[in-house]
């Protein structure tokens, strides 16, 4: 143990390692955190005791020599636990930038052969210093180090042996808000990954304006299962609780998958305030929780319920609160949210205690004209508000992407994003830093004209006062000159069956050129809850391709079954569409069931 020094006050929360070290001081016996995992079961630390082990570790990773930033790069490969939130928190107060991955979760050859290649190509991106994690994968992360020409120092997390309460012995947080914190790898739905640069500056502004945006503080709990390495886990789920002072309750994604169960058990036991989950875990609390299961559950203690990471659907919103107002639940706790990892986190959110905002407006203007608009005798879709931005010091603009004009309310155009939780850029990539990052609108009045903002890639619109999100503009299906979004197709697909879950709506090369000069066609995936001799495979194909034919005139080519899984999706589950694609054109997604035009349809395993 390094000898005791003299440590500037805690006190001035300038970064979250200030905002623990000061919550030790005064709140050290107050329970932080507790993680229930398959292997350790429930494990908890209070804030003294967090604190601890991070400021110990902390210590170890001081004077880490850099190699490629003037502050060295820890890459934490742990699974979710205690352990991974303390090695985050010791990354912040050594003053080194924490590179968040994970360990394997598949044990097969061709997951295995994925990990590593995505694990190299980390490496080679940012060259770290350490890597933390546990010591049965060691050999294996050597290994992938010396094939990207590196040689790290391995670490076990509980390097820093029998760590005091507090920070007894050590000294105090040592980074500045300017300096680098966090290098977050997007999780790829349309690119390949890249490492957002978040400062201490970036997370404090996030979690702060969610701290007074949702009134959490402490005495209040919060209970969650995303993952760590994902912004949502990590910054959401939690940064914000810890930096509020509040007690939070994790598990980990693979326990929220086997019993969903439990989530919502946790947050009627200990009467949390808070959760954030994208929008298909509460629509697994919808479609995997029986009646009967649900009763004794007491939710009327939660006040907010975030729900982000992927399109919302309306359905989900409509359906949970159905599900479990009997039980409590106030569906104006349910906070639709609109962020990136490029921002830090969250962006946009509905205002505390309004209700969720569901507008019907004409599928035909939105497609073909870009803008929100109720047009009788049309086809109508749903737009979720996502509220205004987070804070004031936030400006949300949506701009033509191709001549940078700022659009009107109601015109559909690409979301900008200028503010304090924008971050830096992309680590290494200059060029597209500068492209995404560093944006200026055309024709800007003088005062906005040196104004820069992030450019999303999202498309979206104001409507009645709140941001919208339409879609992804490289997934924009053009049929017949209209713009479909995909996630309105899936939404149809998933409401036209009661075993039709999670689909994805693909644009597929065709190689013919295809009906009236069509060069792409529209493929439809979708996993089921059930399958087996039992399962009508041909109603529901018929019932998935009806529904989008009525509801968006779009004669899909080809609908495949699968099972649960099977659709390849991100870390906060938006489909992987370019990956789906290329698995579908070879042939890899194995449908239980399968239906081409022109084709009798096949079913059965394959």
């Amino acid at each position: 143990m390094p000898p005791a020094t003299h440590r500037p006050p805690v006190s001035d929360r300038q970064t979250l390692a200030h905002a623990l070290a000061a919550h030790a001081e005064t709140r050290g016996d107050t329970a932080a955190i507790s993680y229930t995992t398959p292997r350790h079961g429930e494990q908890a630390l209070t804030y003294g005791q967090l604190c601890g082990r991070a400021a110990a570790l902390g210590a170890v990773l001081n004077g880490l020599p850099s190699r490629t930033h003037h502050r060295p790069f820890v890459l934490i490969a742990l699974p979710n636990g205690l352990d991974y939130v303390a090695s985050f928190f010791a990354c912040a107060f050594a003053d080194a930038v924490a590179v968040t991955f994970h360990p394997p979760t598949l044990s097969t050859a061709r997951a295995g052969r994925a990990y590593d290649h995505r694990l190299e190509q980390i490496l080679r991106d940012c060259e770290p210093s350490a890597i933390i994690a546990q010591p049965d994968l060691h050999p294996r992360l050597r290994e992938v180090s010396r094939a990207a020409g590196l040689d790290p120092l391995v670490l076990d997390p509980q390097a820093a042996d029998n760590p005091p309460s507090g920070l007894t012995g050590f000294r105090g947080p040592q980074p500045r808000p300017e300096h680098l914190a966090l290098l977050q790898y997007t999780s790829g739905s349309t690119s390949n990954p890249k490492g957002v640069m978040v400062s201490h500056a970036n997370l404090v502004h996030n979690v702060t304006r969610m701290s007074a945006n949702l009134g959490t503080g402490p005495g209040q709990t919060a209970a969650g299962w995303l993952p760590l390495f994902h912004d949502m886990g990590l910054i959401g789920m939690v940064c914000h609780p810890l930096w509020a002072g509040m007690s939070l309750h994790m598990a980990t994604p693979a326990g929220f998958l086997r019993n969903p169960l439990r989530w919502l058990q946790t947050l009627s036991r200990i009467r949390a305030t808070f959760t954030i989950a994208p929008d298909f875990g509460y629509a697994t609390a919808v479609q995997k929780i029986t009646e009967e299961q649900r009763e004794g559950l007491d939710l009327s203690a939660l006040r907010h319920a975030l729900n982000g990471a992927e399109p919302v659907r309306p359905r989900t919103i409509e359906q949970f609160a159905k599900a479990y107002a009997p039980h409590g639940f106030d569906p104006h706790a349910m906070m639709p949210a609109y962020g990136l990892a490029e921002a830090t986190l969250v962006v946009s959110c509905l205002g505390r205690k309004a209700a969720p905002a569901l507008s019907e407006v004409s599928a035909d203007a939105l497609g073909a004209q870009q803008r929100a608009a109720a047009v009788e005798g049309t086809r109508n879709t749903v737009l979720v508000g996502c509220g205004r931005a987070l804070a004031e010091d936030t400006e949300i603009v949506m701009v033509d992407p191709v001549t940078r004009l700022r659009k009107q309310p109601g015109e559909v155009g690409e979301i900008w994003v200028h503010g304090p939780s924008v971050a830096g850029g992309y680590w290494g990539r200059p060029t597209e830093s500068d492209s995404t990052f560093r944006a200026r609108l055309a024709h800007a009045v003088h005062q906005d004209s040196e104004r820069t903002y992030l450019r999303t890639g999202d498309l979206g619109v104001w409507h009645e006062d709140q941001v919208c999100v339409v879609g992804r503009i490289k997934d924009v299906i053009v049929h017949r000159g209209t713009n479909h979004y995909p996630h309105d197709i899936e939404g149809t697909v998933e409401e036209s069956h009661p075993l039709a879950v999670r689909a994805a709506a693909l644009s597929v090369p065709q190689a013919d050129g295809g009906e009236r000069g069509q060069t792409e066609q529209v493929v439809l995936v979708c996993e089921l809850t059930d399958y087996g001799d039992h399962v009508d495979y041909d109603a529901v194909i018929a019932a998935a391709r009806n529904s989008v034919l009525e509801e968006h005139g779009i004669p899909v080519a080809a609908v495949g079954l699968l099972r649960a899984g099977a659709v390849p999706r991100t870390t906060s589950g938006k489909v992987r569409r370019q990956e789906a694609v290329r698995r579908w054109s070879a042939d890899e997604l194995r449908p239980v069931a399968l239906w081409r035009r022109g084709l009798i349809s096949e079913g059965g395993q394959r």
